[in-house]
Order: structure tokens, then sequence, then C-alpha cells
């Protein structure tokens, strides 16, 4: 009973399902990457934003505590920043047609 379902998928004279699979998956994965840098594009300019601004008050910030949270928040800013460049590009890539291992 179950044996008849199982070889009907893995022996298929049209072509391999493993193969139809493997393509449909990688079609999938292009279009996550060209919606998810779409995405951080779009996120990018207010990313940049704050980051700047945070950049500009760390010399007015007075208190001891309120630079020790602007560097922090220089520092989250800034990796948030990298991961949305380097998903822009990859979504450009996807586009492209091609796509790069993550760093």
């Amino acid at each position: 009973m179950g044996w008849g379902f199982s070889r009907r998928f893995v022996s298929n004279p049209e072509g391999s399902v493993v193969e139809d699979f493997k393509a449909d998956l990688r079609r999938q994965m292009r279009e996550i990457d060209i919606a998810t840098g779409a995405a951080a594009d779009a996120c990018l300019p207010g990313l940049l934003r704050r980051l700047k601004h945070h950049q500009n008050r760390i010399a007015h910030s007075g208190l001891p505590l309120l630079k020790l949270y602007r560097t922090w928040r220089i520092h989250r800013l800034s990796a948030a920043v990298a991961e949305a460049r380097w998903h822009v590009e990859q979504g450009r890539l996807a586009r492209m047609g091609g796509l790069a291992g993550r760093r």
C-alpha cells in the first residue's frame, strides 16, 4: 500500500522528481532573496539616518550611562546597516540570476 506511492515519485519516466524539486527550491530561494533585498533597501535610509543621529549625539552625551547607551546603539545600528547592505546586494545578484554565498 505505502510502497506504490513512494515508487511512483521516485521513478518518474519524464524526468527526475528530485531535479524538479531542486529547481523549484532554487526558484523559491531566488524569489526570497529578491524580496528580502527589496525590503532591506527600503529600510536602509532609516537605519542610516538613525546611525548618523547617534553618532552626532555621542559627543553631547553628558551622563556616562547615556554615552555607553549611544556607543552600544551605534554598534548595533552599524551591524544592522551592514546586514541590510548585504541583503540588498544579494537581492541585486538574485535579480541578475546569480547567487553568492554568505560571507
